[in-house]
């Protein structure tokens, strides 16, 4: 009796709140129908905006392209504007946040060393100066894209895309100047040879400068570009910071200047990307094809965003980016372009030092120089402002008081590191060469717009429907002599002359090549020399193993034509794996598996599949080998390794198989290279019968090297990040055409990747209308939206959509009407 009277009055007691969750759902779900419902994801029909002269009539292909169809190109751009904003508000928002340091405002404290570090470079700053020296028609051009903007913000209303309700912000006003400071971050993340010369004076502080060059030797055949002592001057000046044991693990509330090599933008190997052309002498048509496919960090939504701008003076379709008011890469009726990553030295770091008596100047040529000083205010959601001082040199903005690693190694009681950079001088208008590349009507004309273009400098690749194809490396790069100086290898001393840049070396006597004798042309961030001067334009180019395997494909075939190109771009032969395969399979391993595990690859090429066992148990090893080689360098190492893949140390070294690297420092013995190979084979299938079972049968390199399309700045929230995140299994590996580059630091996605090619374009000059293109998401930015990821299949295939100026078919319409 007394159970039943318990019962019903705890049915008493809950049927309330049955009731009241049963409400919450249903008004959770009214809301999100409503806010569905509402929400603008899918442009289309009739919209009445100010700021256009005439009507504008936009039309959606079966690929989702829009086709801006406008009187003036004024119109074209302000159109194009209104669709970033309408597809891809969030992204632009972000990245408008990004290129200002102004982050925190809505994300935080987690964001204020990135905010720092931007301020201290001055990207805006920079920006706004650099925008008023652009001519009075280019400005118009940008006023008319912020426009659209702005306008395609104000039309979404109050059903905004989640991000902004899930950190409680709004659509910021966009302004020309955002769009000069997006294309100054760009030029960011395809640079940071700064990097490099931070990684060589780290080294300097414990090894020679013989022993520096062995972990980091640029990839440069014959002598190196220069026989300076640096690690002996470094020494001799007495500029490092006294050594301190090894610290603990970085703890979770680090500084406001506490940013790693993974976090910042630039600075990693394998960041650059493929393109060749072939002409009518190697092609089935007779006529050229041209393929392309930029090695950009994967993300969601991706960094492109196509269309087709249709106006008086200019028909161009191809790859925008959100921010920007140009088709970045793509084509005309008449011609269609390619680029690289040229990697110049354009950045170089120089040791100021402080003035002892008066700690506000620094030492000059001729004297002690005052710093140049501002104040820098970050606000902080939730929390309280962060002041701060900026100080610049006559090089350029100092800094080793935003970023703590440059300040660990060096004497910051006594000196500083400034930065000298291309990008940041005035007199860069790079945005203005994008718009005249898009009005380009012959290939002469093009070939005089990428005079314009100044930083980030590109391979350029190209080729028209008459049948030409051509080079050309565009963009400014400081004048070097061979052997002279540091050759921009390693931090210059600032108050000395000689470190001085005197120039920039002239466009005509950068690298070019028209109509090639023996029909192609590939760039693939390779070595490239000018025939008219000696000296490279840096000492750090990349291994040339996607260059090589490029050259091998087309010379294997007599005529090529768009399913060999397609092939190509799919390739997963790496040759940064093929000069360890000796070592690796003469490995002796003690662990249970590795009988199996030799068996498994005694047949292994090389060639990084989806399904394949060798390419997983390879990776594995060569990351524990590297390991074995370079661990002993303590934190410098673990700061750089996934930045850095040391891949052409680590095969350089090895080649000598007594080399004093392979010696573990730990023990009492002395090991040989195949002694540390056969142990870094058990720490592998140690590590890979943990992660995927003790059936190596079954282990599959797919399983490991996940593509990760990162939400910013979502990606790493619970939950959240699995929703806005895109994740597909890759082969290739950071050497393959089809690039995946390993993130390898990272200590449980070590083998994923999140740089790949960020689009594939393939033009077919016989016939434009048949080029191709994919890239790893969808156009939309809306996460609800089913164009948000579905491209993501077709590009993890190798598959492709139509690149058309003149579709067949369209599936919606969107008419801008002036108010």
């Amino acid at each position: 009796m007394r159970t039943n009277v318990n019962s019903a009055g705890l049915r008493k007691i809950l049927r309330p709140l049955i009731w009241l969750i049963g409400i919450a759902c249903v008004l959770c779900l009214t809301i999100a129908i409503i806010y569905l419902s509402s929400a603008k994801s899918t442009p289309g029909g009739k919209t009445i905006i100010k700021g256009l002269a005439d009507p504008v009539v936009i039309t959606f292909d079966e690929a989702d392209i829009p086709h801006i169809k406008a009187k003036s190109q004024a119109d074209a751009l302000f159109a194009l504007g209104y669709l970033h904003a309408s597809e891809r508000s969030w992204q632009m928002e972000i990245n408008r946040r990004l290129a200002s340091g102004r982050l925190s405002e809505i994300l935080g404290d987690k964001t204020v060393k990135f905010d720092r570090f931007i301020r201290t470079l001055g990207i805006k700053r920079t920006a706004e100066r650099q925008y008023d020296h652009y001519p009075i028609t280019i400005k118009r051009d940008l006023q008319a894209y912020a426009d659209g903007v702005n306008a395609g913000n104000a039309n979404l209303g109050w059903a905004l895309p989640i991000e902004y309700f899930l950190t409680g912000s709004k659509p910021g006003h966009w302004s020309p100047t955002d769009s000069v400071a997006w294309m100054l971050m760009m030029s960011y993340d395809l640079g940071g040879n700064w990097s490099k010369e931070l990684l060589r004076f780290e080294l300097s502080q414990y090894l020679s400068t013989k022993q520096v060059w062995e972990v980091v030797q640029p990839y440069m055949p014959g002598e190196l570009v220069t026989d300076a002592d640096f690690a002996k001057m470094y020494r001799e000046l007495n500029v490092f910071n006294t050594p301190s044991k090894e610290p603990s693990p970085r703890p979770n509330n680090l500084p406001s200047t506490e940013l790693s090599s993974n976090d910042l933008p630039g600075g990693k190997d394998g960041i650059g990307s493929n393109n060749w052309a072939l002409s009518g002498k190697v092609t089935a048509s007779g006529k050229p094809l041209l393929a392309n496919d930029p090695h950009l960090g994967l993300s969601a939504p991706s960094i492109w965003y196509f269309a087709h701008l249709d106006a008086p003076g200019m028909n161009v379709i191809g790859a925008t980016l959100p921010g920007i008011p140009a088709v970045v890469l793509g084509r005309t009726d008449q011609l269609a372009w390619a680029y690289t990553n040229t990697n110049p030295d354009v950045q170089d770091l120089y040791i100021e030092q402080i003035d002892s008596k008066n700690p506000g100047m620094y030492r000059g040529p001729d004297g002690p120089l005052p710093f140049k000083v501002r104040q820098e205010i970050i606000d902080i959601k939730d929390s309280t402002p962060l002041t701060f001082l900026v100080k610049e040199t006559r090089h350029g903005p100092v800094i080793s008081d935003s970023y703590a690693r440059a300040a660990r190694s060096l004497d910051t009681s006594r000196f500083v590191f400034a930065l000298r950079w291309t990008a940041l001088d005035d007199e860069n208008q790079s945005i203005a060469g994008l718009l005249a590349m898009n009005r380009a009507k012959d290939l002469d004309s093009f070939k005089q717009a990428l005079r314009m273009n100044y930083a980030p400098m590109q391979n350029v690749v190209m080729a028209d429907v008459d049948g030409n194809i051509a080079y050309q490396a565009a963009g400014v790069s400081p004048k070097r002599v061979l052997q002279h100086c540091l050759y921009g290898v390693a931090p210059a001393l600032g108050w000395d002359k000689q470190y001085d840049w005197t120039g920039y070396i002239p466009f005509d006597q950068l690298p070019s090549s028209n109509n090639p004798e023996q029909g192609w042309i590939a760039t693939a961030n390779q070595r490239i020399i000018a025939s008219n001067d000696p000296n490279p334009l840096t000492a750090d180019w990349e291994l040339p193993a996607r260059y090589e395997r490029i050259k091998e494909l087309i010379q294997a075939k007599p005529t090529h034509d768009l399913n060999s190109m397609k092939a190509m771009q799919g390739d997963v032969l790496s040759l940064g794996a093929t000069p360890l395969l000796e070592l690796f399979k003469s490995s002796q391993p003690t662990h249970p598996l590795g009988k199996q595990a030799l068996e498994i690859t005694k047949d292994f090429n090389g060639s990084m599949q989806l399904d394949s066992a060798s390419a997983l148990i390879f990776n594995a090893w060569a990351d524990q080998l590297t390991r074995n080689l370079f661990s002993r360098l303590g934190k410098i190492f673990t700061d750089s390794y996934g930045a850095r893949n040391f891949r052409e140390p680590l095969i350089r070294l090895t080649q000598n198989p007594d080399s004093p690297w392979c010696d573990d420092p730990t023990t009492t013995q002395i090991e040989s290279c195949l002694d540390s190979s056969s142990n870094a084979f058990d720490k592998a299938l140690t590590y890979l019968s943990k992660e995927y079972g003790n059936d190596p049968t079954k282990w599959k390199w797919g399983n490991a090297h996940i593509a990760v399309s990162e939400h910013r700045p979502l990606s790493k929230v619970a939950i959240l990040g699995d929703f806005f995140n895109i994740s597909t299994e890759v082969p290739g590996d950071g050497f393959t055409i089809n690039i995946g580059r390993l993130e390898l630091g990272e200590t449980n996605t070590r083998y994923q990747t999140m740089q790949a090619p960020s689009m594939r374009t393939i033009y077919d000059l016989s016939d434009l209308e048949k080029s191709l293109f994919i890239y790893q998401s969808g156009q939309s930015g809306w996460v609800q939206s089913k164009l948000y990821r579905n491209m993501n299949p077709l590009w993890a295939k190798n598959e492709y959509l139509p690149l058309q100026m003149k579709p067949e078919k369209t599936t919606r319409t969107l008419e801008l009407m002036n108010k």
